[in-house]
């Protein structure tokens, strides 16, 4: 197996295990109430479908992707945005407690944060994922998804 191909295999598996992390986690310690449980499972969305990408990608390394992968990219792209519209009167709603209405727009702003990660701007850098010191020296980079479907 190639170095590249394990790389993105890498990267799958980190953002699945912190999908199942996250979700233990909120539902062990922190179950606010609907508002904040919302906001997570749109961030839970987001970060399986960055898992998906990356497999999807391991396994086209060499084939230019094509044009039915390139079609739902930019479908989740768009619905994405929708759901991320949606959301926010949905967080105001749903909240139980000030905190759980705190604690969803926190996990919603991350949950953005990943969507504008995948789709259209590369945030993060070096090895520890996210540097802001390379992020601020590099600046906005397109994200692969974002050259993927300007190449399409």
């Amino acid at each position: 197996m190639s170095v590249l191909i394990k790389r993105l295999l890498n990267l799958a598996l980190g953002e699945l295990a912190a999908s199942v992390s996250f979700v233990v986690v909120y539902h062990l310690y922190a179950d606010w109430g609907g508002s904040s449980q919302l906001a997570l499972y749109f961030l839970v969305f987001q970060l399986l479908q960055g898992a998906a990408y990356w497999i999807y990608r391991a396994r086209t390394i060499g084939r230019e992707p094509s044009p039915v992968a390139r079609g739902i990219l930019t479908l989740m792209r768009r619905g994405n945005l929708i759901s991320a519209v949606i959301a926010v009167p949905w967080i105001v709603t749903l909240a139980e407690s000030r905190t759980d209405m705190a604690a969803g727009f926190l996990i919603y702003a991350f949950a953005v944060i990943e969507y504008v990660n995948y789709y259209w701007y590369r945030l993060s850098y070096g090895k520890s994922g996210f540097n802001m010191a390379m992020l601020l020296r590099a600046g906005l980079r397109p994200s692969s998804i974002h050259k993927l479907l300007q190449r399409g």
